[in-house]
């Protein structure tokens, strides 16, 4: 058999098989196209879903972060109807902001490099939001209804249900605010695009400001609810100041008025006159420093109405806590202080109010009605009893429509931060726990006890003609500073001038109420106490301009800082100026900024330079 007869012709069965298997390799291709492509059409559709997602979630937040703003301009102008409906949105868009993060898709992406770390950042950032929403911002919006007069039942105004709320809503606060903190923290900003390393920081800084608040105000609200008799009532001493008559903290504390405060309600418990009402002349025994003593004399420890001559308030009301235990046998748990100044200011929110003589107190005549116009109408020394009544229902009266909340409450939180602010509003708790969460604030009438956060000097004066004279006073500052150049061994110079806005004519027909009883019409006498900066020495002391006669008195140091003492006298029309040095001590100054005695004629104080920008 030859080789070619060897060969075996291949079956027709065996070529078909051939061919078989030459036709099952076309599907197997086929199949791997088909899944690639199906592979591709759902990456492309993971991927469209996600920037879809992405979409929404960036609307959603952007809306979230034009609300915020929007809730907050709402705050600032008190309009509850709108922050309710703002409050609302902002729950929407923040929940659906979040909602869109939590698509499986998008956490399957967190973990695709690079990308992932952003969708993280998006996703913290959008959590972090919602949280703060739904535990902080709603509930504050609602608790803010609940201290609206038109909130309140119809006996009178209720503090301890806002009191409730607040410590609910601080608790939420704390904790939405740490769980964003930690969230936030998690994300690693190194990897993430500009936009989204943007967000995660700016928000960051905002729950890190957010939780100092909160960590500040909390202890704050804790004890609220003690301060206003939850658990058992609390007796204070509301301290009325008369401006007319100067001191360092506002005026002559001529009146007061016992307040209870039972869960929440409030009532007058007894009304006195101080000078008429309380033992003057005689010493209370209460610890006061000997500096103090030094400047202002025993006359701080023995007459109730110039207790108020030291520029520190709890010097103040412990002294008039004093008198009152002693002379009406009731320990007040604080005192707080008010002013014609600050009364003027609350009228604005109660609107006018009609008083048992027919006169209308109001916002526009409360000062000149109550610390001049009452003494031309009684004048004399013998209508003491009728002056004091008059102040003492003017008090009542309008303690009566704050505490029945008849009032914008809108215009009354302006009107109590201003009063603060100008030191017309004191406070002040027999409590060292409770005192102490007052320390720093303009509420408590204290001068800071450091340079750290602002540099202050204060100039503060006080009547000596036993008089209701300064009504007509007028009264300048302008304290200058080398600080900004010269922080190692800084001078602060601060020149007063006084001005008796008053012509002879007009001094001889005042009452006797008004006039001197020292010196009649002739002229009237002033000290003036500027305070320099914590730690810093008295280097001068120097009378600028004399008018009738002004004396330079022994300094001291007080209250951990150099003072300059002055006595200026002055005729009708007349002008004096003083000014005093200091030289500080090397440390840290913060902002310079000028205190002083809240005036009827407002101090125009100014600072050179006004800050070291």
């Amino acid at each position: 058999m030859n080789s070619r007869s060897s060969r075996r012709t291949p079956s027709l069965s065996s070529q078909s098989g051939a061919r078989h298997r030459g036709r099952s390799r076309k599907p197997a291709k086929q199949w791997l196209k088909i899944s690639m492509v199906v592979g591709l059409v759902v990456v492309l559709g993971g991927v469209t879903w996600l920037a879809t997602r992405l979409l929404v979630v960036k609307t959603d937040l952007e809306a979230s972060q034009m609300l915020v703003e929007k809730l907050q301009s709402e705050a600032t102008s008190f309009d509850l109807a709108a922050m309710s409906t703002t409050s609302s949105d902002l729950e929407e868009h923040s929940a659906s902001a979040v909602a869109g993060t939590r698509d499986l898709t998008w956490r399957i992406a967190e973990f695709v490099p690079v990308v992932g770390e952003n969708l993280k950042g998006v996703r913290a950032v959008a959590e972090s939001i919602d949280d703060i929403v739904t535990d902080v911002a709603v509930p504050a919006v609602d608790l803010v209804g609940t201290i609206a007069p038109d909130s309140q039942s119809t006996d009178g105004i209720d503090l301890l249900t806002p009191i409730t709320k607040a410590e609910s809503v601080v608790e939420s606060a704390d904790g939405a605010l740490a769980r964003s903190g930690t969230r936030l923290a998690t994300i690693d900003t190194s990897l993430t695009i500009g936009p989204v390393t943007d967000a995660v920081v700016k928000l960051t800084g905002l729950v890190a400001s957010a939780t100092t608040t909160v960590t500040d105000i909390a202890p704050m609200v804790s004890a609220a609810g003690a301060v206003l008799g939850q658990d058992t009532p609390r007796n204070y001493l509301m301290a009325f100041q008369n401006n007319a008559e100067s001191t360092a903290l506002g005026g002559s504390a001529a009146s007061y008025t016992l307040i209870n405060v039972d869960k929440g309600k409030v009532s007058i418990a007894a009304q006195a006159g101080g000078s008429n009402d309380l033992k003057d002349g005689t010493a209370v025994d209460v610890q006061v420093d000997q500096s103090a003593l030094d400047l202002y004399s025993d006359y701080l420890v023995r007459f109730p109405n110039t207790s108020t001559s030291r520029p520190d308030f709890p010097t103040a009301a412990s002294i008039m806590q004093s008198f009152w235990a002693r002379d009406k046998g009731t320990v007040v748990d604080g005192v707080i202080s008010i002013d014609p100044l600050a009364l003027a200011h609350i009228l604005k929110a109660t609107g006018p109010i009609t008083l048992s003589s027919g006169d209308v107190l109001s916002s526009e005549n409360a000062v000149s009605l109550l610390v001049n116009e009452i003494y031309f109408r009684y004048g004399s020394y013998d209508d003491y009893l009728i002056v004091d009544a008059f102040f003492q229902n003017a008090a009542a009266s309008i303690l009566a429509a704050v505490t029945a909340g008849d009032f914008d409450i809108k215009t009354m939180i302006t009107s109590i931060t201003d009063g603060i602010n100008q030191g017309s509003i004191l406070a002040w708790s027999a409590d060292p726990a409770e005192q102490s969460l007052l320390d720093g604030t303009r509420i408590q009438g204290a001068l800071p006890k450091d340079n750290a956060d602002a540099t202050v000097v204060g100039t503060f004066y006080r009547d000596v003609s036993a008089s209701k004279i300064d009504f007509y006073l007028q009264t300048s500052t302008e304290t200058t500073s080398d600080v900004c150049e010269a922080p190692a061994n800084p001078t602060f110079t601060t020149k007063v001038t006084l001005h008796s806005n008053l012509t002879q004519e007009q001094a001889d027909d005042l009452p006797d109420y008004i006039s001197t009883q020292n010196f009649g019409s002739e002229f009237f006498a002033t000290q003036v106490f500027i305070y320099g900066p914590v730690g810093a020495t008295l280097a001068g002391s120097e009378v600028v301009e004399e008018g009738e006669e002004t004396n330079v008195d022994s300094g001291a140091n007080d209250l951990g800082r150099p003072v300059a003492k002055f006595t200026a006298y002055l005729r009708p029309g007349e002008t004096s100026v003083v000014s005093a040095t200091f030289t500080g001590e090397p440390g840290t100054y913060g902002q310079l900024e000028a205190r002083g005695t809240p005036m009827i004629n407002a101090t125009n104080q100014t600072l050179i330079p006004a800050n070291c920008g």
